[in-house]
């Protein structure tokens, strides 16, 4: 088969990947391209398509090898990249995309990658070229930005919201990578957290043994003001945020803080520590926000919780959704988080419906 024209998706057989290219295949998007460099991988997951489908091919890409990505790339009408550690791919993918004249999804990207294409007037080419390139179009980041803003803008003055984002959960490799290197001012500030209009260091200190809807059993929180709490804050014009990440095992936690502390650049033991707290908790993942309207006294005014076995079909299906918005025309040329250009309200409305997970407003 010929993919001339495909939607390739790299790294399309891996844990968000698949989920890619299940919903891509259910939409009836055509050509697919599933590339990466085990092409028997690629061609198991096509195998295991509905037959009927549109049509589906496999390509051995290796992205570290610029004229194979060239190769692939030059190809496609749509990137979707799923190939990971983000922090070592950065803007590579994005990049041969764009001399390949294809417009662009990233489930990850995050700050680094938008810095880099933004430098000396990068962005500037993506809207020359007449191309999108959408970042953290993921669980997080990306619903994790998007669901608080759908609560956000019920709201008729919002002034607060506290972010619980977590749980328990195998990585893969590139997960880990990502996990291990998503540090530093480029991605967020431990402790921190956001009060009137500015960021706040050393506010907050970790929660111990919290209980909430979003996670079947008791969680430790840690405050983390990520870089995209800030430009939610800023977006819905909300005055205090306290951001934490949520940890439902301790293997993880202890592990990544040993890691860090260390300057460790190698996953396997962060691959096993996660493993470990599925073997002894299970897997599950969850998101909740509480949000405060017109006052901070009391309780929150509202709330939004969400429920998922993982976090890898959530990111496969905002990546998909982004995907299918840049091919249908909604999002113009230029580059952009996906929490800033997808519509909140609609993201909600169709995870709500979605089998991914069990999402509730409050």
């Amino acid at each position: 088969m010929q993919h001339l024209a495909a939607v390739g998706v790299l790294g399309g057989y891996g844990a968000v990947g698949s989920a890619v290219v299940r919903r891509l295949h259910r939409a009836g998007v055509h050509p697919l391209l599933v590339a990466g460099r085990d092409r028997a991988r690629a061609e198991a997951l096509i195998a295991g398509l509905p037959e009927g489908g549109p049509d589906v091919d496999a390509l051995t890409v290796d992205l570290t090898d610029p004229d194979s990505l060239d190769g692939f790339t030059a190809g496609c009408r749509l990137v979707v990249n799923c190939a990971g550690p983000s922090y070592r791919v950065l803007d590579s993918v994005a990049r041969a995309a764009l001399r390949g004249g294809a417009d662009y999804v990233d489930a990850a990207g995050d700050d680094p990658v938008r810095n880099l294409l933004s430098a000396r007037g990068g962005a500037e080419r993506w809207v020359t070229a007449g191309r999108a390139a959408v970042l953290s179009a993921g669980a997080l980041p990306g619903l994790s930005s998007l669901l608080p803003r759908a609560l956000a803008a019920r709201a008729t003055g919002p002034v607060a919201l506290d972010a619980y984002v977590g749980g328990v959960a195998p990585l893969t490799p590139a997960a880990a990578g990502d996990v291990l290197l998503g540090r530093g001012p480029e991605h967020g500030t431990p402790a921190a957290a956001w009060y009137e209009g500015r960021m706040r260091e050393r506010a907050l200190a970790p929660r111990r043994g919290v209980r909430l809807d979003a996670f079947p059993a008791s969680v430790d929180a840690v405050p983390f003001l990520s870089t995209e709490a800030v430009r939610l804050a800023r977006a819905a014009g909300i005055g205090r945020v306290r951001w934490y990440t949520v940890f439902g095992g301790g293997r993880l936690a202890e592990e990544l803080a040993m890691a860090w502390a260390l300057d460790g650049v190698e996953t396997a033991d962060l691959v096993a520590a996660a493993d470990e707290d599925v073997r002894r908790h299970g897997a599950w993942y969850g998101q909740e926000f509480h949000l405060w309207d017109g006052a901070t006294d009391g309780p929150p005014t509202a709330r939004l919780v969400l429920r998922a076995p993982d976090s890898y079909e959530l990111s496969g299906f905002l990546a998909a959704g982004a995907a299918l918005r840049v091919l249908d025309g909604t999002i113009a040329p230029g580059v952009y988080f996906a929490a800033d250009v997808l519509d909140p309200a609609r993201v909600t409305e169709e995870l709500a419906a979605d089998d991914a997970a069990e999402l509730k407003v409050l």
